[in-house]
């Protein structure tokens, strides 16, 4: 049985705990992990900007194959290969639309138990068929964020 990660990123405010965000990738849990043992205040902002570069390249890619499709005079394997890759995109972004929604349900109840036993920042959720790691990290007091509901990864 695969364990999966939600990394849970909170604020304190006023000595409540604030959520901030949602992590789900396995490498960007581990960057933030990494960047609060050193003291990294910017971790956060690094991600979404890793994000957005990414998002970024994907969308320059996308627009370079749909404006390939379009052109009238197009070699049988090109067009099949790019509508092949058109095909596997929508099928990408319907499962990470799925993982998302998973994740803010998981989030939402693991934030929830959190603030219920503070002392909880490293623990399971387990059914019959899968288990999921939580992770709390909260961030300084000092890094200034604004809660996204839990805007996810």
């Amino acid at each position: 049985m695969k364990v999966s990660t939600v990394a849970l990123v909170l604020s304190v405010d006023s000595g409540l705990p604030l959520l901030v965000e949602a992590l789900h990738d396995e490498y960007e849990i581990e960057f933030m992990e990494i960047a609060i043992r050193s003291g990294q205040l910017n971790a956060l902002q690094q991600i979404h900007e890793h994000r957005d570069r990414i998002n970024k390249q994907e969308n320059e890619f996308g627009d370079y194959v749909e404006e390939l499709l379009s052109q009238p005079f197009l070699r049988r394997e090109i067009q099949t290969h790019g509508v092949q890759w058109l095909k596997s995109k929508i099928k990408i972004e319907k499962y990470q639309k799925t993982e998302n929604e998973a994740v803010q349900v998981i989030s939402d109840y693991a934030y929830n138990l959190y603030k219920n036993d503070p002392g909880r920042t490293d623990f399971f959720l387990a059914s019959p068929m899968s288990q999921i790691r939580i992770r709390i990290f909260v961030l300084p007091s000092s890094v200034a964020v604004a809660p996204n509901s839990a805007k996810l990864a």
